[in-house]
């Protein structure tokens, strides 16, 4: 039952995030942005794992274009063959391609990504999450896959205050978030 409700609660925000304006997006996504960059883990990190925005997600141009201007290296996540997810680096000169799910990654060699464990903070997209900072992804178990076993140093998900549901069933591979940035708030566990 547990996945019904989880394939129907991905299906209507999926619906909702399709019809958000540009305007939207752009002014929840800065102030999300906002909220992150004046925290002190991201203040003090130097190696951000971030992803490319796509169908109506948290963009973080704002965060991606003041970063390396600001000492901090750009890792971006590329999908494997093994369903997990290895973490390229990437500058504003860096071309990107479109991988299966035409999500664009960096166009640079997989030798030059970077172990998990060494990013500060890894921003993660999300479907929606609830007030334990659960996170109810895709469905693919992509970052779940990649973070099983790693010690991480900081999980933050960014979403639409619409993404946030009273109560998320974990599952025993799922990874929990540290915090969950929203435009109005951060939630933590």
């Amino acid at each position: 039952m547990a996945n019904l409700i989880k394939t129907a609660l991905r299906n209507t925000v999926n619906q909702v995030r399709k019809k958000l304006s540009a305007d939207y997006i752009s002014d929840c996504s800065k102030k999300i942005c906002e909220h992150l960059s004046e925290l002190d883990q991201y203040r003090s990190a130097k190696y951000l794992g971030l992803y490319q925005a796509t169908r109506g997600e948290v963009d973080l141009s704002y965060l991606w274009d003041r970063a390396p201007f600001q000492g901090k290296f750009c890792y971006f996540p590329s999908i494997t063959t093994e369903s997990s997810l290895l973490f390229l680096p990437a500058t504003p000169a860096t071309a990107f391609k479109k991988n299966t799910f035409d999500i664009i990654e960096p166009d640079v060699s997989p030798e030059l990504a970077i172990d998990v464990e060494q990013l500060q903070i890894i921003i993660m997209p999300l479907v929606a999450f609830d007030g334990q900072c659960r996170r109810l992804g895709m469905g693919g178990g992509y970052y779940d896959k990649t973070l099983a076993n790693k010690k991480t140093q900081c999980l933050v998900g960014l979403a639409y205050n619409f993404q946030k549901t009273s109560y998320i069933e974990a599952n025993s591979w799922d990874i929990p978030l540290d915090m969950v940035i929203t435009p109005d708030k951060i939630y933590r566990p």
